[in-house]
């Protein structure tokens, strides 16, 4: 009996919790960025896969799964640095095969959507590409230059909003204990930093759109690893966390109050499910961390966190 066609997939595959039941499409390979806390490069080359071979794994998708996909999120780490033309090619087709596709989405760092262009955006907003995942990590470019993120707090507004004018959900997240217990001011930094940049990128209707939070995680091999097995990294214990995220949601003020953004801090990586609207459901958010700060025996044992 002949052997099934397989859907090509370089492991290990990376892909935003929101998009767990999505067709998963390999269009890129690791990512072309390499930030010291991230583990997407340490077993891969990045690399843009040619598009007739994307377009082959979309034929066999629509064999195995019929006509009734209706979401798509094309792998990998930043996959929205493929060219345009290359993007719009497989987003397109993917609607050709699949008529209820809903939309499409992609990781995407912020200087990758700056290289396009305002109309490109449109472009691939009209073409299917609904919603774009990047990671802000932080709104201090202190910590952001120290991390390696090669994006600055500026270059994260920016982006935004160019993915809002064209249409684009945007979903962000922020780490977490980034910065390390080792110097509570830049603890105090990263939270700050980033509620500011949350404020800033607040646009004036009431779209949806997405802020998250992990806690960080270190994988072995990568460089905060590597810094932490020489005693320059400390991790952050859960009430030094949560207490972050406090001063954060504390410095969540936005002028338009009619703001939908979606904040959610219920990652495997989290001590502490937490789920709202920012910032109408401040108050709510706030006594939920308060009570995982004096209540520890509630939060996630670290032996059940991972990425």
């Amino acid at each position: 009996m002949q052997n099934r066609e397989e859907i090509y997939y370089c492991q290990p595959v990376f892909r935003p919790p929101s998009e767990a039941y999505s067709l998963l499409i390999q269009l890129t390979e690791g990512c072309s960025f390499k930030c010291d806390f991230c583990m997407s490069n340490l077993r891969k080359h990045f690399l843009v896969r040619d598009v007739k071979s994307v377009k082959k794994d979309l034929d066999i998708a629509r064999k195995q799964y019929g006509s009734n996909v209706r979401r798509i999120f094309f792998l990998d780490g930043n996959a929205m640095v493929t060219p345009t033309e290359k993007l719009l090619d497989v987003i397109r087709y993917a609607y050709q095969l699949f008529p209820n596709l809903e939309r499409c989405g992609v990781y995407a760092h912020s200087k990758d959507i700056l290289k396009k262009s305002d109309e490109q955006l449109k472009m691939l907003f009209e073409a299917g590409l609904k919603i774009a995942y990047v990671g802000f990590e932080s709104g201090s470019d202190l910590l952001l230059e120290m991390v390696h993120k090669q994006a600055s707090k500026s270059d994260h507004i920016k982006a935004s909003k160019k993915l809002m004018k064209a249409g684009i959900t945007l979903s962000a997240t922020l780490i977490n204990g980034l910065g390390g217990g080792n110097n509570p001011e830049i603890s105090k930094e990263h939270a700050l930093e980033s509620a500011d940049l949350v404020n800033e990128i607040c646009p004036e209707d009431d779209r949806i759109w997405y802020i998250a939070f992990l806690t960080l995680m270190i994988p072995s091999g990568t460089e905060i690893f590597k810094k932490k097995m020489k005693g320059q990294f400390q991790e952050m214990n859960s009430i030094e966390i949560l207490q972050e995220l406090k001063i954060f949601i504390e410095n969540v003020k936005f002028q338009n109050k009619n703001a939908t953004c979606i904040f959610r801090s219920n990652h495997a990586s989290n001590y502490l499910p937490i789920k709202g609207i920012l910032d109408r459901e401040k108050k709510n958010i706030l006594g939920t961390i308060n009570y995982g700060i004096t209540h520890t025996n509630i939060l996630r044992p670290d032996f059940y966190r991972g990425l």
